[in-house]
C-alpha cells in the first residue's frame, strides 16, 4: 500500500514537472526581453515579443542604426507571414529608426513543425545595446487550444499593417498614394541596405502624397512599409513600363473599353433614351454631324466633371473608387427622381410648361447632349473588358495622365452611337412610315425608365439601412476581411472575393447567371471554398481599400485564391475554368 501511494505521488509529481517544463519551454528570458511561442498543432507558430519599458529592439530593417532582429529555422522552411508595425522615428533630422517597444508580434509558418528548431537573433538597447539568441523547438511545446489561439491571432493581427500592392515607373521609382499628406509619414524598405533612405523624398502630389526613393545598383526595391498617422501598409511593389507608348496604350485599352461598355447590362436603362431619339431624329431637320457632336460633348463632359471630382477627393485625402457617385443616398435619390420623371414626360403623362417646352425645342439637340450627359452617370460605375486594367493604371498617375486614359474611356463610350448619329437616313431605310406604331413603341421604350427609377429607389433604401445584405444565395457568404483572407491564404485555402453593390447592374447580372447557379454552388461545396463579399452600395473606406490593393478603383471584381496566391477572374467568367 505504501508502495503504490509513494508510485502515485511520483506519477502526480513527474505530471506537474512535465507541465512545467513545456510551460518553460514555451517561453524564453533575456534580463530585458521575453519571448513566448504559441503555435497551433499544424504549421503556425506565434512570437510575442515582451520587452521592458525604456528598452527596444529593432525592426527587420533598424534604419540607420541599430542591428536587424532575424528569426531563422533548422530543418524546415519558414515564412515570415506577418509582424508588428514598428515605431519610427528621426534622429539628427536624417537619421531614421525603425525598432519595437513593449510588444511585438511575428506570424511564422513552417513546413516541417515537429523538426524545426528556431533561433531569434536580435539586439536589446536603452542607454546601452546588448547582442541576444534564444531558441525553441516547437515540438517541445503543447499547442495552443484553439479558443486561445483565435483570441491570440486576432490581437495579434491588430497589430500588423495591411497589405497591398503598388505599381512604380519603370526606372522612375516613384508611387503615388490617395492619402492625406502629412510630415510624420515614413516609407521604410523591409530590407536593409536596399535602397539609400536619406535619398527617399516624400511630397504631396495632386492624388495625395507622392513617394520617390533611389535604388542601389544591384538592387530594387519589392517591398517597403508605409507608416501614416491613421494607418500602416506593407506595399509590395510592382514595376511598369513608364514609356509614353505605354501611356498610348493604356489610353488604346480604355477606348476598346469605352466601346464594350456599351454593351454592358449598366447600360440598359439609359438604352431606351438613345432608341427614342434615333427613331425620331430622322423625320427632323437637325443637322446628323452636329446631333453627334453634341452626344458625344455630353459624355465627354460627363466623364471629365466625374474624374476631377474623382481626384479632388482623392487629393483630400477620401479613399473613394470609380462610380463613387452612386455610393451617394442623395446622388441616388436625384437620379431615382429624375428618371420617374423622364419617364411621365415619354408617355405624356405629365407635361412641361410650355415656356420650358418652347426653350427646350429652341436648344436644338438638348436631348442628344443630356443623353450622352446621363448615361455616363448611371453607366460608369460598372466595369467592362478592358477597362478595368486602365482605370486602375489611371489612378495611380499623374493628374494629366488620369484625364487622358478617361478621355479615351469618354470617347469610346461615345463613338457607337455617334456614329449612328452621324447616319441617320440608314435608319429611315428599315423603319416603317410614321403610325400607330410610334405612340406604342414610345411607351414601351419608357417602360426601363420607369424600372430604373424604382431600382434606383431600391438602392436608396438599401442605403439607408444599417444592415448589409451578405445572403445572395444559399451558400455561406460573409462580409469582406482581410486578416481573415490573410489567414485561410496562407494555410492554401481557396477563397472567392465578390466586389459587389446594388447599384452596378452588371454585378447583379452576374448573381444571377455565375454566383447564384446551382453548378458555381457545386464548385464551392465539392473544393471547399471559402467566401467573402465586398457590398460597395454604401460608401466603405475598408473596401475601397481592398479594391485598389488588387490594383482596381472599378466594380465588379472577382478574385480567386488557391494555393497561396490569386487571380482577378474576366468579367464574366467560366465557373468551370476556375483551378480546383
Amino acid at each position: 500500500m505504501k508502495h503504490n501511494l509513494l508510485f502515485g505521488l511520483f506519477l502526480i509529481y513527474a505530471a506537474l514537472f512535465n507541465n512545467y517544463a513545456c510551460a518553460d519551454d514555451s517561453v524564453k528570458r533575456t534580463d530585458n526581453t521575453t519571448v513566448t511561442l504559441f503555435h497551433n498543432a499544424q504549421d503556425e507558430v506565434l512570437l510575442k515579443f515582451e520587452i521592458r519599458p525604456n528598452w527596444h529592439i529593432s525592426w527587420s530593417n533598424p534604419g540607420d542604426v541599430g542591428q536587424s532582429t532575424t528569426i531563422k529555422a533548422e530543418n524546415s522552411e519558414l515564412k515570415i507571414i506577418a509582424q508588428s508595425t514598428p515605431t519610427a522615428r528621426t534622429i539628427f533630422d536624417t537619421m531614421h529608426e525603425y525598432f519595437y517597444e513593449n510588444v511585438a508580434y511575428y506570424s511564422l509558418q513552417l513546413s516541417d513543425l515537429h523538426n524545426a528548431e528556431l533561433k531569434l537573433d536580435f539586439v536589446e538597447c536603452s542607454d546601452v545595446c546588448k547582442p541576444e539568441t534564444l531558441s525553441f523547438k516547437p515540438m517541445d511545446i503543447a499547442a495552443t487550444p484553439n479558443d486561445k489561439w483565435q483570441d491570440l491571432i486576432s490581437i495579434a493581427t491588430q497589430t500588423f499593417p495591411q497589405k497591398i500592392t503598388l505599381s512604380s515607373p519603370q526606372n522612375h521609382n516613384r508611387l503615388q498614394l490617395a492619402l492625406p499628406y502629412s510630415e510624420s509619414v515614413y516609407f521604410a524598405p523591409t530590407q536593409k541596405d536596399v535602397i539609400d533612405e536619406s535619398e527617399i523624398e516624400i511630397t504631396p502630389s495632386e492624388t495625395g502624397i507622392q513617394i520617390r526613393w533611389q535604388n542601389t545598383p544591384s538592387s530594387q526595391l519589392k517591398q517597403a512599409l508605409i507608416m501614416t498617422p491613421q494607418q500602416s501598409f506593407l506595399a509590395d511593389i510592382q514595376y511598369i513600363n513608364n514609356t509614353f507608348s505605354y501611356l498610348l496604350y493604356m489610353i488604346l485599352f480604355a477606348f476598346i473599353g469605352g466601346i464594350l461598355l456599351n454593351a454592358m447590362p449598366c447600360v440598359f436603362p439609359i438604352l431606351s433614351l438613345k432608341i427614342f431619339n434615333l427613331i425620331k431624329q430622322p423625320r427632323q431637320n437637325f443637322l446628323p454631324f452636329k446631333n453627334a457632336l453634341l452626344y458625344t460633348c455630353g459624355v465627354f463632359l460627363s466623364f471629365m466633371l466625374l474624374t476631377a471630382v474623382l481626384i479632388a477627393l482623392k487629393s483630400g485625402g477620401e479613399n473613394v473608387g470609380w462610380g463613387f457617385q452612386l455610393q451617394s443616398p442623395w446622388f441616388v435619390g436625384i437620379m431615382a427622381v429624375l428618371f420617374l420623371v423622364l419617364f411621365l414626360y415619354m408617355t405624356e403623362l405629365w407635361h412641361f410648361p410650355n415656356l420650358v417646352t418652347q426653350k427646350i425645342h429652341k436648344l436644338a439637340g438638348i436631348n442628344e447632349f443630356a443623353t450622352g450627359f446621363f448615361a455616363v452617370l448611371i453607366a460608369s460605375p460598372c466595369t467592362g473588358p478592358f477597362m478595368g486594367a486602365a482605370v486602375g493604371y489611371a489612378l495611380t498617375r499623374s493628374v494629366p495622365e488620369i484625364f487622358a486614359v478617361f478621355g479615351g474611356l469618354a470617347l469610346g463610350y461615345a463613338l457607337p452611337y455617334a456614329l449612328i448619329e452621324l447616319y441617320p437616313h440608314k435608319l429611315c431605310l428599315i423603319m416603317p412610315k410614321p403610325g400607330r406604331w410610334m405612340r406604342k413603341l414610345q411607351i414601351i421604350l419608357s417602360l426601363p425608365l420607369l424600372f430604373t427609377s424604382v431600382w434606383l429607389g431600391s438602392v436608396l433604401y438599401a442605403q439607408l439601412t444599417t444592415t448589409e445584405n451578405t445572403e445572395k444565395t444559399l451558400l455561406n457568404w460573409q462580409p469582406l476581411d482581410a486578416a481573415l483572407v490573410e489567414q485561410l491564404n496562407n494555410k492554401g485555402a481557396n477563397i472567392f472575393i465578390d466586389f459587389t453593390a446594388d447599384w452596378c447592374l452588371t454585378c447583379q447580372f452576374n448573381h444571377k447567371i455565375i454566383l447564384n447557379t446551382e453548378r458555381f454552388a457545386n464548385f464551392v461545396h465539392k473544393n471547399n471554398v471559402h467566401l467573402f463579399v465586398a457590398d460597395m452600395t454604401e460608401y466603405n473606406p475598408e473596401y475601397n481599400a481592398a479594391l485598389q490593393s488588387y490594383g482596381r478603383d472599378s466594380i465588379p471584381l472577382y478574385v480567386y485564391y488557391h494555393n497561396g496566391s490569386y487571380e482577378l477572374l474576366p468579367l464574366f467568367f467560366r465557373v468551370g475554368s476556375l483551378p480546383h
